[in-house]
């Protein structure tokens, strides 16, 4: 096989990469494969083979976070200092209900464009977000 590295002990040894936003599995990584993606996002270096430091995320969204993604904004709490630190709270809320929330103009164009916005806690609980359910896309009054 061209383009994949076996390592001596352990062979292929795979594992399954998650998407970014939900953590949901979302394929099949083959380490030492001479993927350009792979690379792009640090799960590789230019050769190809596989960065033990990199956990398996892709940044690009899953199929059902696009789909989501498509008819919101989606919110996902962090701790107050550590905005890398998730701390369980995500919903999607529809874009004209996020516009209606009050926030900085330069701030909601940014939120808007990227379809998701990593919130401290502090602000989450304020806005009144929901915590520990399922995805839930929040109709507008």
């Amino acid at each position: 096989m061209t383009g994949i590295l076996l390592h001596k002990d352990h062979g292929v040894n795979a594992s399954v990469y998650q998407c970014f936003l939900c953590g949901e599995d979302m394929g099949l990584i083959l380490p030492g494969s001479q993927v350009k993606e792979f690379k792009d996002v640090g799960l590789a270096d230019d050769s190809g083979k596989m960065n033990n430091k990199c956990g398996a995320i892709s940044k690009e969204p899953c199929d059902k976070c696009k789909e989501i993604m498509e008819q919101g904004i989606i919110f996902i709490s962090t701790k107050d200092n550590d905005h890398e630190y998730r701390t369980g709270g995500w919903c999607a809320i529809k874009e004209s209900a996020v516009r209606k929330m009050g926030i900085d103009d330069s701030i909601l164009t940014s939120i808007c464009m990227q379809r998701v916005c990593f919130i401290a806690d502090t602000v989450y609980d304020n806005l009144g977000l929901p915590r520990n359910q399922e995805i839930n896309c929040i109709e507008e009054n």
